[in-house]
């Protein structure tokens, strides 16, 4: 029910950028995602910046000679990065051949489809300020091993863990500026703070984890 719920609440944002198109603006717009984690889950864990990417579609819809809605629909990259350090969990070396490791590097790749809807204040004639609510829907997460100190319980490129297909919820805000080089071609620099706790999906105890993006973006609008 709530992933039916999902994907007509998609089909209704899609159709509202599509529509009388003769009185708007769209275009693509793309960039990069530096995204982590906040919560109790980061505090517990070496969690650091993960640089990730998104792109899309977005309408520009002039409201007056100042305020502007811009809803974009994008794939956008999100997760963070990670160090598990064995000697710090205490673990028992391992008897026999293998050589127990004591550092695993790893990235948490979670790939979304993300709805922001920014209400964009023109502060003077190429820059405005944006504020808006973002929505997204998970559609496949992997944490995938990047390094290892040596040969251990994981290798490089080993995947502890990867799932799709659920479309989980997260929800925040988003604020930041954009400054606009001609009418067309934009440049746009966007923090998301996330508000969803990812770990309601997987709890464990009371801990809590919350995205946390700073997203760099250039838009050119094509009609």
């Amino acid at each position: 029910m709530k992933k039916s719920v999902s994907v007509v609440v998609i089909v209704l944002l899609a159709s509202s950028l599509f529509v009388n198109a003769q009185e708007r603006n769209f275009g693509v717009v793309g960039g990069i995602n530096y995204g982590n984690i906040r919560g109790d889950r980061a505090e517990s864990i070496n969690s650091s910046w993960r640089l990730a990417y998104h792109f899309g579609i977005f309408s520009n819809i002039s409201l007056s000679d100042r305020i502007a809605l811009e809803p974009r629909i994008l794939f956008s990259s999100k997760g963070y990065d990670d160090e598990i350090d064995f000697d710090e969990l205490n673990f028992a070396p391992i008897d026999g051949p293998t050589i127990p490791q004591n550092r695993v590097n790893y990235t948490s790749r979670n790939n979304y489809l993300s709805v922001p809807v920014l209400l964009k204040y023109k502060l003077v004639n190429n820059l405005s300020l944006d504020l808006g609510p973002e929505i997204a829907f998970l559609l496949h997460s992997k944490d995938i091993i990047t390094k290892v100190d040596r040969e251990g319980f994981y290798a490089k490129g080993d995947v502890p863990n990867e799932g799709s297909g659920d479309f989980f919820l997260d929800y925040g805000a988003m604020a930041g500026v954009t400054y606009y080089f001609t009418d067309d071609a934009s440049i746009q620099l966007n923090y998301f703070h996330g508000l969803s706790n990812l770990h309601r999906k997987n709890p464990i105890g009371d801990s809590t984890e919350n995205n946390s993006v700073i997203q760099l973006s250039l838009g050119y609008l094509i009609f």
